[in-house]
């Protein structure tokens, strides 16, 4: 494998090198308000990974396929565009750190902007017949917000963080070979509030364990500062006109159970369930299965 160090794309692979894994994703969102469940999305998706022993911190990762549906369906036009922009963003040839198993950079990310700026034009293409000046603004907000993010490097790399994927097969259990059972930090990133981040601290301890593979039990509950003053002004502003009920307190859960093949270090399974929450008024949970399809 050969890279050109003053481009993002990789300019030659030997696929004999290269171990490659599939992997099926299935996600379901669901949000309650005042305990009446009010939105349900699921996502459906189907990854390949492809890894060599020669550059032990770059992966390659393609989406083969994604299914997204909503309910209420009158959302369904908008999820569909959301989910063409995911794809495009994730389809990505990373380098991981060497400590945390996290991704640190992006080398295609000029291919990503020019997939990304095709479709742009493509969809503002398509909607140029609008004439309401509202509408139209509202497109073009809509179409900067993810520009925006396309175009720096840094948020594109964060953004792989928000996914439950890449935040749950890129950690620690890729680089190291001991201390299974060691707290580590994760950042959760609200659904329900904009631009809200909580700090995590989650706890792992081995409830099974071979000569090959691990199965690592994860429980995780918020460290440090959590911005309460920004999630109630946001909770008064998009939750409280339709419930009526006042703020209460924010909280956040985590639990999964992983299991990890040591010997050819990658992902065999994981079971994930996130809750956030305003205690009695705002609910929001997933679950997330992923599983290994060869």
């Amino acid at each position: 494998m050969t890279m050109n160090e003053s481009s993002d794309a990789v300019i030659t692979t030997n696929n004999s090198l290269l171990r490659i894994t599939k992997y099926r994703v299935e996600q379901e969102i669901a949000i309650k308000l005042n305990d009446i469940p009010v939105n349900s999305t699921q996502v459906k998706t189907d990854y390949t990974l492809s890894h060599s022993e020669h550059e032990p911190l770059l992966y390659f990762v393609h989406v083969d396929d994604y299914i997204s549906k909503i309910s209420p369906d009158s959302h369904q036009p908008l999820l569909d565009v959301v989910k063409e922009i995911d794809r495009i963003k994730s389809n990505v040839a990373l380098w991981i750190h060497p400590s945390t198993g996290k991704p640190v950079s992006i080398m295609n990310h000029q291919q990503i902007i020019t997939e990304w700026q095709s479709y742009k034009e493509e969809f503002l293409k398509k909607n140029e017949f609008i004439r309401a000046e509202e509408v139209k603004q509202h497109i073009n907000n809509f179409i900067s917000a993810f520009d925006d993010q396309i175009h720096s490097h840094e948020q594109l790399v964060s953004n792989l963080d928000t996914q439950l994927f890449f935040t749950t097969y890129f950690d620690h259990l890729l680089v190291r070979s001991q201390n299974f059972e060691s707290d580590v930090l994760m950042d959760f990133h609200s659904q329900l509030f904009e631009k809200v981040v909580t700090p995590l601290t989650v706890t792992q301890k081995i409830v099974q364990e071979s000569p090959e593979s691990i199965v690592v039990r994860k429980t995780a509950k918020p460290a440090g500062f959590i911005d309460v003053g920004e999630i109630e002004r946001q909770y008064n502003q998009k939750y409280k006109p339709s419930i009526d009920y006042k703020f209460s307190a924010y909280s956040m859960e985590y639990d999964s159970q992983i299991e990890f093949n040591t010997a050819g270090k990658y992902l065999e399974y994981a079971d994930i369930r996130m809750r956030e929450r305003v205690e009695s008024n705002v609910e929001l949970d997933i679950s997330c299965r992923i599983r290994r399809k060869n």
